[in-house]
């Protein structure tokens, strides 16, 4: 075993943590930050020492039902963002204070939304500075969007990716739909905008591995293994590094001879529990007596470190493509496409909360079927 790897701590201002008992059992309980001093909510579930599998079992469903409950709270908040924003001046204030404020509700409960709206704000510094809400007309959204499009990195000197500037100018449509329910404003100029008016999303394209390239790499064996593992357990699992780098052992269940996966997703805070197949279970490290709470890869480096060796195995196997991490996660959405798998079931396998996002990896494979036949044509 190589050092533990240290992860960030979730920055949920709930925190699920253990009390030990004197029978054995762990008792459950949720610690609430609150500026600085912390709350204690017992919530009268137990962990049981893991000497069977079923007490494994047992312990997989009590923390799903304790994570619930964070979740429910979670939810909980994000409703008080009306009284949050209730108590503040609402005349003329200016876009940049008002973003000001839904950055402090969002990043106060430890949501990653906050990150958006600061690069928002930061765009609106530039684009147009001193504008007070009030003033953001149909006009206004407009010029941003032609600004968007237009705008030149300051490091680079080239426009943004049409992607880049799709999630820009779509922030001003969350900032502004947050300041009609909120009262901020009384109409809505976003809803005068038509199709032309907008930004349209770019199309979808993702990298992934062929079921040929994944072999390849499988029968490639890399000095630093732990690496090549988890990556490899991503492309049969689907996870997000986040998730994987995420994973503790209490997550890991069985129901019958089925492997079963229960987590919280980092990037969406949706619970989900899906099946592992064989082949993701073969990649799993050895627990040995590793605690329920220790990480399942824990030994692996910074995501930078892992994308640099990702590049020399790869190079390694000879496969010529741009190697990155989440290519993995693309390689099992399009795997799952390519064994018949319907959208419904494959979008519950990602943890999808809409099938569209799936269909991405199904258009994948219906232009490789294309491409198939106009090579077929051509040799016919």
């Amino acid at each position: 075993m190589g050092r533990k790897r240290t992860s960030k701590v979730d920055k949920s201002p709930y925190k699920l943590r253990r009390r030990k008992l004197a029978d054995g059992r762990e008792s459950l309980f949720i610690d609430h930050a609150i500026n600085g001093k912390h709350e204690y909510e017992f919530l009268k579930l137990y962990l049981l020492p893991e000497a069977t599998e079923k007490a494994k079992r047992e312990n997989a469903r009590t923390l799903r039902r304790a994570e619930e409950i964070i979740i429910e709270k979670c939810n909980a908040h994000i409703q008080g963002i009306s009284e949050a924003i209730e108590t503040q001046d609402k005349s003329g204030i200016l876009l940049c204070d008002y973003i000001d404020i839904l950055i402090s509700y969002y990043k106060e409960r430890g949501m990653n939304t906050y990150k958006a709206l600061v690069t928002a704000r930061r765009n609106f510094e530039v684009f147009r500075p001193g504008t007070r809400l009030c003033d953001v007309d149909k006009k206004f959204c407009i010029d941003f969007k032609d600004w968007v499009l237009s705008y030149r990195s300051p490091k680079t000197g080239r426009v943004l990716a049409r992607k880049t500037a799709f999630g820009y100018f779509w922030h001003l449509a969350d900032i502004l739909n947050n300041a009609m329910r909120m009262g901020y404003i009384k109409s809505n100029p976003w809803t005068l905008l038509n199709t032309a008016d907008k930004i349209t999303e770019p199309q979808s394209t993702c990298s992934f591995l062929t079921l040929d390239e994944v072999g390849i790499l499988e029968a490639t064996p890399y000095k630093h293994d732990h690496i090549r593992r988890a990556f490899l357990f991503c492309c049969f699992s689907g996870l997000r590094i986040s998730d994987m780098l995420n994973l503790r052992w209490q997550n890991i269940s069985k129901s019958g001879e089925t492997v079963v996966l229960s987590f919280i997703m980092k990037k969406t805070r949706k619970y989900v529990s899906v099946p592992l197949s064989s082949k993701a279970v073969e990649y799993l490290p050895e627990r040995g007596v590793a605690p329920s709470d220790r990480a399942v890869f824990d030994t692996l480096p910074s995501k930078t470190r892992i994308g640099k060796h990702l590049k020399k195995w790869t190079k390694q196997a000879g496969i010529g493509k741009e190697i990155h991490f989440h290519m993995s996660r693309h390689t099992f959405g399009t795997m799952l496409m390519t064994a018949g798998v319907d959208l419904y079931t494959a979008s519950k396998m990602m943890g999808h909360s809409d099938v569209r996002a799936t269909q991405v990896y199904a258009k994948i494979i219906d232009s490789k079927k294309v491409e198939a036949m106009n090579l077929l044509d051509k040799v016919l």
